[in-house]
């Protein structure tokens, strides 16, 4: 069947056999040929997994949006199965522009767990959303490996939100007296700095006697501005009457720059007057002749006003204005004898009286003046805002934007304002109440918070409130408010419809204390026990929160000032350059205390908003609000 082979044809095929195996070359393409199909593979398998990463990615981003979409605003007012319905919608519409993968399948579950304190607000409710998929190879099905299994879970929580009723204290001592504005503090400074006070003042202090603390306001011309007593009173005759006073030449200006002193001289000519004469001329004894001739007698009164005004400085009350009025009269003439034609001078006349009388009383203008009237000596701005203004300004914006929330998530929100500084003769407490507590739906469009805040102290001077009155400039009694704060919020309660609002303080202040306890006592909030920062857990204890929104005392107002560098730089970090450290310290001391007094919000961090100068303080005091209320967040 086979044919034989012979041994010639057997040492063929054997030399054959022997030369291939020795023979190495080509084997590069052999192994590459064998390496190549597993190679292809693997950077198959490589793509299908980046594939299915970017796809668990997009799932993730839906899982996330159908989370949040469940705890929403709208959702909280909803049943569960709402809620699960609205989580299922929104993961699917965003999966719907998905591709590469099959079998998805998601499971919403919502929670309700009670909460009354803590970082969140009300009941809350979480919601869940997992989901699995398998994404779809495209190289690993060669191989039976069709999909990669991807999976991922987002969970939201979100507080029903509660009814809350909000206490609005704001700081309105002389410390809050400071331009709102770097570019107003330097305006400030460099307007009050002159041969008095070589370094200016910082701040718009309102005092009656400004010079005694070498405080003094002077026009482009180096004159003093002097205010008329009844500068601040309505209604007066002379309300808003202000003079400018050169020292140096003791001349007196109006408010337009004109000189006040003045001179007029009128000339009158009176009518001729005429008299009629005789003299015997002629006839005889029995019969004699006269003659008859005129007198003619022409007369001018030339009158010399000259009004001039003057001051008499005092520094322990006003100045006194006191105008002088001059009056010089002279009257000359001559005669006309029409017998001789001789026309001859008469004897002159004179008088010369001067009366004098009180025209005003006045104070030198201070820094307040100055910031509400910038512009009247330097044209531009009109005025230079202060923190008060911007404090008054932010609390008025925020009435709208609470109502606006409140409408947003169908809660009663109720707010109460109250001012605090110092303890008046005949009161219990630094604090004032300004509103009733009100349903911030309520109040007005057209209402503002200036209209119920107290108008500015108008101090007698330094240290005292009234000429009789010394309190040692402690005007920022931070103790009895939160005292009185204490005593008046009534408990908090969960904030649930039909029961006890949730209840907020939120504080406006520069966290300076300059108050009397026992002795004069300045600096941040205290430790010790029965002090500040014991109050603010007191009140927190009762479930009422504290929330802060910090107007920075500024340490470069501070500069070249030697009692505010032994008195209050060391509570304060240096100032920015260029100006000198002096004996600031190294933190700011006033922040780190009222940390400890606010509450905590949803991070964890202290319920503290820090202004600056520059800052805008109605965003600031909003943003504090709705990271006070804040309820929507993700947790994982």
């Amino acid at each position: 069947m086979f044919a034989r082979l012979t041994s010639k044809t057997r040492e063929t095929i054997g030399g054959f056999l022997e030369r291939l195996k020795s023979d190495c070359s080509g084997n590069v393409m052999m192994i590459f040929g064998f390496a190549v199909i597993p190679l292809t593979f693997a950077a198959g398998f490589g793509i299908d997994y980046g594939r299915a990463m970017r796809l668990q990615t997009q799932l993730n981003a839906a899982a996330d949006a159908a989370a949040l979409a469940a705890v929403s605003p709208t959702m909280m007012f909803e049943s569960d199965e709402a809620s699960r319905s609205a989580a299922s919608k929104m993961f699917n519409s965003q999966a719907a522009r998905l591709t590469g993968y099959r079998d998805l399948q998601m499971t919403p579950l919502i929670e309700n767990i009670p909460t009354g304190s803590g970082s969140t607000l009300g009941f809350l409710r979480k919601a869940t959303v997992t989901y699995k998929a398998q994404s779809i190879n495209y190289f690993g099905g060669l191989l039976g490996a069709d999909t990669l299994v991807v999976s991922g879970t987002a969970a939201a929580s979100a507080a029903q939100p509660p009814n809350v009723d909000f206490y609005l204290a704001m700081d309105n001592s002389p410390s809050m007296l400071l331009p709102a504005t770097n570019d107003g503090i330097a305006k400030v400074i460099a307007a009050t700095k002159n041969s008095h006070n070589s370094h200016g003042c910082a701040y718009a202090c309102h005092a009656q006697l400004p010079h005694t603390d070498s405080i003094y306001v002077e026009d482009t011309s180096g004159r003093d501005v002097l205010l008329s007593t009844s500068y601040y009173t309505a209604g007066s005759s002379k309300s808003g009457w202000w003079y400018r006073w050169d020292a140096g030449g003791h001349k007196l200006y109006d408010s337009n720059g004109n000189p006040m002193d003045s001179s007029s001289t009128t000339t009158v000519d009176h009518p001729p007057q005429t008299d009629d004469y005789s003299y015997r001329c002629g006839g005889s004894r029995w019969r004699p002749r006269y003659c008859y001739y005129q007198v003619t007698t022409e007369k001018t009164t030339t009158t010399t006003t000259t009004v001039s005004y003057s001051i008499s400085d005092s520094t322990s009350g006003p100045v006194t204005v006191t105008k002088s009025v001059r009056t010089q009269i002279s009257t000359t003439g001559t005669t006309t004898d029409s017998r001789w034609g001789n026309t001859t001078s008469i004897e002159p006349t004179y008088s010369d009286n001067t009366s004098t009388t009180i025209y005003d009383y006045g104070y030198w203008a201070d820094g307040y003046w100055l910031t509400h009237n910038y512009g009247k000596i330097y044209g531009s701005p009109a005025r230079l805002p202060l923190r008060k203004d911007a404090m008054v300004e932010a609390a008025t914006q925020l009435i709208p934007f609470a109502a606006n929330q409140a409408d947003e998530y169908q809660v009663t929100y109720q707010m109460q304002m109250f001012s605090f500084d110092w303890t008046r003769p005949g009161q219990s407490s630094p604090v004032r109440q300004l509103t009733s507590l009100t349903d911030v739906n309520t109040y007005n469009h057209g209402f503002t918070v200036e209209s119920v805040f107290p108008a500015d102290d108008y101090w007698y001077q330094n240290n005292k409130p009234t000429s009789s009155l010394n309190i040692g400039d402690r005007a920022t009694e931070m103790l009895n408010m939160l005292k009185y704060m204490d005593s008046h919020i009534p408990n908090a309660g969960n904030g649930a419809p039909g029961q006890t609002p949730q209840k907020f303080l939120f504080l406006i202040t520069d966290g300076m204390l300059d108050q009397p306890d026992g002795s004069r006592v300045m600096g941040p909030m205290r430790t010790a026990a029965d002090k500040e920062l014991a109050k603010c857990n007191a009140i927190k204890a009762r479930g009422i929160k504290i929330a802060i929104l910090y107007t920075q005392y500024l340490p470069e107002s501070l500069v070249n000032n030697t009692w505010s560098q032994n008195n209050v730089a060391p509570w304060l970090p240096p100032p920015p350059p260029p100006y000198p450290a002096g004996n600031a310290g190294s933190s700011d001391q006033i922040l780190t205390a009222l940390e400890s007094c606010a509450s905590p919000g949803n991070t964890g961090a202290p319920l503290v908003q820090t202004v600056t100068s520059d800052d805008n303080i109605t965003t600031a005091l909003q943003l504090l609000f709705s990271t006070t209320l804040q309820t929507a967040r993700l947790v994982q």
